[in-house]
């Protein structure tokens, strides 16, 4: 990838890359506490940060060089591309992206955003509703022509591959692309950390750090609801889609989160991330005794559901009313909070778990993201 830099002052620098010795570059490399997925290195006049598997079997990293004041500083590769701050204009791209942006008091800066109807939060939408933040198309489609016009600091993207032609054509204008790969952690709070990914470029280093260390003390103080000796339910997640259950590999996000909320899930000895897919008879042979059921798909109550699929109606869940869904915690404009707000707050997950399965553990706890289908 290559981007272009404006220069606003002449090179005073005898080398582009300012030199350091091998010693302070060594112990400057900073490594997050939970997150694998980047890492950076602090210098007096610039920061590196290096997403180290910016989309799924990536071989090569990539390198954000983050510029404070006049240092003028030029990319050395294809894969590195140099910020300069303060930003003024941001497009992000995904909703997980909203809540990072509000809770770093940052969402001003957002200028646009693909699908805007996906936004929940009531601070964004008002931002939307009054024109400062446009809409420009769907994700895999932005509308080129606008993201021009808004001439972005910074666009921050997500890749699920190395081909994206609306990236292509951006780069060459000269608007930064930053990957952000949280998606890929493997650990609810490796995920969660990426907070401090974007304070970096939007440096509000300590404010994330209060943010994520409040986010930290909440999940373990949930964990210590949990008496070691506890009876685990057995769980049921997901639903079908186009004839195929998908379900949560056990070393995926939310598996892990009902593992340390101590439930009996019935997939978390698989090893693996992302979703398994899995054919209804083998999901009901194995899973149809379940103590709860969550997340069974877009449906909006039980009869919605037994419409999907007859079979559903067969699932002791189903009969004892165990179901659980997100589906019905939405925004103004119909967009889902869980996939907004849950990527950062995996403790707010955590509890809707134990408030479900071990109610005695929270009695005073109201869910936030999963509520029982009726």
């Amino acid at each position: 990838m290559k981007f272009f830099t404006p220069l606003f002052i002449l090179c005073t620098l005898i080398a582009c890359q300012p030199k350091t010795n091998k010693k302070t570059e060594n112990n400057a490399l900073i490594k997050p506490k939970f997150a694998k997925g980047f890492e950076y290195e602090k210098h007096d006049k610039y920061i590196k940060v290096i997403v180290k598997t910016p989309y799924k079997e990536a071989t090569t990293p990539y390198e954000y060089i983050i510029i404070k004041g006049d240092t003028l500083i030029k990319a050395n590769h294809p894969n590195q591309i140099v910020i300069n701050t303060p930003l003024k204009r941001i497009i992000a791209t995904s909703t997980t992206q909203i809540p990072v942006l509000e809770a770093l008091n940052s969402e001003t800066l957002l200028k646009g955003y693909p699908n805007t109807k996906f936004v929940s939060s009531p601070k964004t939408r008002a931002l939307i509703d009054n024109g400062s933040i446009i809409d420009i198309g769907h994700e895999e489609h932005m509308n080129t022509e606008m993201v021009l016009d808004i001439h972005p600091d910074i666009l921050f993207a997500f890749a699920v591959n190395n081909v994206n032609k609306n990236f292509t054509t951006l780069k060459k204008a000269g608007i930064p692309i930053v990957i952000d790969a949280s998606w890929l952690e493997e650990t609810p709070l490796g995920r969660a950390e990426w907070i401090k990914f974007f304070a970096l470029f939007l440096n509000k280093e300590k404010e994330a750090d209060l943010v994520f260390n409040q986010i930290v003390d909440s999940y373990q103080k949930a964990l210590k609801t949990i008496p070691k000796n506890i009876s685990k339910p057995k769980v049921l997640y997901g639903g079908i889609y186009n004839d195929i259950w998908y379900t949560p590999a056990g070393d995926s996000y939310v598996a892990q989160i009902m593992k340390d909320a101590q439930t009996n899930y019935y997939w978390q000895n698989t090893e693996s991330t992302g979703s398994l897919a899995l054919q209804f008879e083998e999901v009901f042979i194995k899973a149809k005794d379940a103590d709860f059921w969550f997340a069974p798909g877009y449906a909006i109550n039980k009869k919605a559901l037994a419409g999907i699929n007859k079979h559903y109606t067969s699932f002791k869940p189903f009969t004892t009313n165990n179901i659980y869904t997100y589906t019905n915690t939405v925004g103004e404009t119909g967009g889902l909070i869980f996939f907004e707000l849950g990527a950062l707050r995996p403790d707010l997950i955590l509890k809707d778990f134990i408030k479900i399965c071990h109610p005695e553990l929270l009695p005073n706890y109201k869910t936030t993201f999963f509520k029982r289908l009726e």
